[in-house]
């Protein structure tokens, strides 16, 4: 079964317009809406994304950390448009090709200009990294911040 199919089958829908246009390039990414208004996130690992020793490359598993965390922060922000401020993560086992790394996000504190995110990405229910963010509230001038879309 193919990763999208994986995906799917869990009830997972491609995001299609992400957010930042770099996801498009590193993607595809899968949303699923979850019964307490929460949301899950997963990729697949594909040949693209790994490093020489054929796991996934962990600038990839960062940037899916930072779109999925992205995603909780605008949540939790309503329409304020926020950025990141910090990340950390710790690697604990690794994703291989084919592997379906799923992450739910939680909102762990918000102060009035500083959220604090984070996730525990698995494969096979089984923690591989785990990353906490902080992001801080700017107002946009220009533009309005662009709340993801879940569908469910």
């Amino acid at each position: 079964m193919t990763g999208e199919r994986t995906a799917l089958a869990l009830g997972y829908q491609p995001i299609l317009n992400p957010v930042d246009p770099f996801e498009h390039v590193i993607g595809p990414f899968y949303a699923r809406a979850e019964q307490d208004g929460g949301a899950s996130y997963a990729f697949q690992v594909r040949e693209e994304h790994t490093n020489m020793t054929g796991v996934a490359h962990g600038g990839m598993l960062m940037s899916f950390a930072d779109t999925v965390v992205a995603h909780a922060a605008f949540a939790a922000n309503g329409s304020d448009h926020v950025v990141t401020l910090s990340m950390s993560a710790s690697f604990l086992a690794p994703a291989r090709v084919g592997d379906l790394v799923e992450c739910r996000p939680k909102l762990i504190r918000k102060t009035a200009e500083i959220l604090f995110v984070g996730g525990e990405f698995m494969v096979a229910g089984e923690v591989i990294l785990s990353a906490r963010s902080l992001w801080k509230t700017i107002r946009m001038r220009s533009k309005t911040a662009k709340i993801p879309e879940i569908q469910g």
